[in-house]
């Protein structure tokens, strides 16, 4: 078990280790061994907990606060799939990032960034999946200020501010916990509150605060703007890996509820239903009208988080529904898979054209004919297609929402209703997505030297490996490693996935008709314009977000350059305060010495200094407790 503290502490190594290495190329082929180091320590958590045993490794800790590790099926399963497209990303970051400005500061986070999702993943209690989970959150906020323009700025100061909220929410949810009588443990159902309010509060603050992370609605509007402007890399960990520390910590807080059955949140179930439809709609909706390319892939990660949700929704209305539960892990790994191989291959067609506006694009399935057959088998993947890993998990979804719909409640009837249109709104989008780019004729030059190189598409075919694996062997996999996960989640009786046919010929039909509506959808809406529209500012959430954080900053950073006009409502003292702390921060940027010359603090502000400070404090202080014995 304690194996799972160096699998959280290889990638912190590795981060601090990157400096030593001058040539750029070193620094890439560490990050590569780290990469793969963090698979094999994954895969040996994996094969440790096979038996069905919990294994539980406390970290010293004081009378306040132990540090907590926890490794079952669901954190093993998160864990591995999280460590392989980490990988894949590092293969692909060794050619990427040659090519991008300050390439150390991009793989110092994201091996930090690595760390803390394993720490995450495998955190034993509420308290210390907080702890990693603001590491998270700061250190990808590098990833998305990476360009350090006014568009990176302003989204990472979205991602930052919601990041923040979402540990505020969780932070008051363990605090509710305790006053309540319950447990902070994961993995365990909560008993008999003394407060069955505050524990119903408690509850939704968990919702929220994992629901801001996985890009729910209304608080996914950090998502569509951190992933376009973030580079490659960054854009496939955000939309692959990290929205599902949302999914698993919404998944842990239904365990924590039984799954409905004690009764203890009966509305719960209703409630994340309508959430889950909510965000499939808005996201595949909004996903329609981008001709971004990285833009609609964000927005289709926004719909595809819907279908998780859903499906956990599902389960709680059900009390234990194995079909949501397993069909939220099931699809958590494929979206994973298939869109981290979708932003990786736009990445690779913006290296070679310099153009993601997919009307300027056209024609390049022979310049680069392996990015073009792993896009369409992601493709092919995330619209449901039969054989391919999308399907399956997909499937497993639908079983869950018609089972709710069976018992006539109309709010579950058109769950499952909008279950199938967001499906032929999926399959439009997609076909757009790579009719445009790769098909008709070719608009763009593209730049000297642009190809698809080893490093680039070696990454994309290996996820495409795995998704044509789970996609014919579903059986296989769902043994391997979904039904684990799935009782490790709470979920007792299971003898309805043990049976599961996914081939047979009325839902393999289903899925066709919804495909080929979803084709002639596309037809229809490029003949008309109908994908032109652009919706009035004022509808626009992104829009009334930006006003309340331009406020928010108005008060807290005084004269900041970005934001001068409202500066005026700032007081003198205040401003002071604020230019000192930069002063401190500029000097430990140029005149510091080692890291701070390569990685710039100057745009950090306030709480994301003390947050560091108070987190490098307590994992100082944990550490020398853990070594020591004290």
């Amino acid at each position: 078990m304690y194996w799972s503290l160096f699998l959280i502490l290889i990638p912190f190594l590795g981060a601090a280790m990157l400096p030593c290495f001058k040539d750029l190329r070193g620094q890439l082929i560490l990050n590569i061994a780290v990469g793969f180091l963090s698979l094999l320590g994954s895969m040996m958590n994996y094969l440790a907990q096979r038996s069905g045993e919990t294994l539980i490794c406390q970290l010293g800790g004081s009378s306040i606060f132990t540090p907590t590790l926890r490794l079952d099926g669901l954190s093993a399963l998160f864990g591995l799939f999280a460590a392989l497209v980490w990988l894949v990303t590092g293969i692909y970051m060794y050619t990427y990032m040659q090519r991008e400005e300050r390439p150390l500061s991009f793989t110092v986070f994201h091996l930090i960034t690595l760390g803390a999702v394993q720490g995450v993943f495998l955190a034993g209690d509420f308290v210390t999946l907080l702890l990693f989970f603001e590491i998270m959150t700061v250190a990808s906020f590098f990833w998305v200020i990476h360009r350090r323009d006014r568009e990176s700025m302003r989204a990472g100061y979205f991602y930052l501010f919601l990041g923040i909220a979402a540990g505020l929410c969780l932070a008051g949810a363990i605090a509710l916990l305790l006053v309540s009588g319950v447990t902070t443990e994961l993995g365990i159902a909560a008993l008999l509150p003394t407060d069955t309010a505050l524990f119903g509060w408690a509850v939704i603050l968990l919702f929220l605060g994992f629901g801001i992370k996985a890009g729910m609605v209304p608080v996914h509007i950090w998502l569509p703007m951190a992933h376009p402007v973030a580079p490659t890399p960054g854009s496939a960990l955000l939309s692959g890996i990290l929205i599902k520390a949302g999914a698993y910590g919404m998944i842990r807080t239904g365990q924590l509820v039984d799954w409905g059955l004690g009764g203890l949140v009966p509305w719960l179930g209703t409630l994340v239903v309508i959430l889950g439809v909510a965000t499939m709609l808005l996201g595949v909706g909004l996903a329609l009208l981008q001709g971004n390319a990285k833009r609609l892939l964000a927005y289709h990660s926004v719909s595809q988080m819907g279908y998780i949700i859903l499906g956990i929704g599902t389960a709680l209305v059900l009390g234990q529904g194995a079909y949501g539960v397993s069909g939220a892990i099931f699809h958590s790994l494929n979206h994973a898979l298939f869109k981290s191989a979708l932003f990786l291959g736009v990445g690779i067609i913006y290296l070679g054209t310099g153009e993601l506006n997919l009307y300027k694009l056209g024609g390049l399935w022979k310049k680069y004919p392996i990015t073009a057959i792993c896009m369409l088998i992601a493709a092919f993947g995330i619209t449901g297609t039969p054989g391919l890993n999308g399907f399956i998990s997909k499937s497993l979804l639908h079983h869950s929402a018609l089972d709710v719909a069976l018992s006539g409640n109309p709010i579950m009837v058109w769950s499952e209703r909008f279950f199938n249109l967001v499906g032929v709104g999926t399959t439009a989008s997609f076909v757009k997505l790579i009719g445009l780019m790769f098909f008709g004729k070719q608009k763009t030059k593209l730049k000297e030297g642009a190809g698809e190189g080893p490093f680039l598409a070696s990454g994309m075919v290996l996820l495409a490996v795995v998704m044509l694996i789970i996609g014919t062997q579903p059986q296989l996999i769902l043994n391997l490693f979904v039904i684990p996960a799935t009782l490790a989640a709470g979920v007792s009786d299971i003898s309805h996935l043990t049976h599961i046919s996914f081939f047979e010929s009325t839902a393999v039909w289903d899925m066709l008709i919804t495909l080929a509506i979803g084709a002639t959808f596309f037809a229809f809406g490029m003949k008309t314009h109908l994908f032109h529209y652009q919706p009035p500012g004022w509808l626009s959430l992104e829009v009334a977000g930006w006003q309340f954080v331009k406020a928010y900053k108005a008060v807290e950073l005084g004269a900041s350059k970005m934001y001068q006009s409202p500066a005026r409502l700032v007081t003198r003292g205040l401003r002071r305060y604020y230019r000192r702390l930069m002063v401190v921060n500029r000097r430990l940027d140029y005149e510091g010495g080692g890291i701070f010359n390569n990685l710039n603090f100057s745009n950090l502000n306030t709480d994301v200094f003390l947050i560091l400070t108070v987190l490098a404090a307590l994992a100082l202080y944990y550490l020398t407790v853990l070594i020591t014995g004290v």
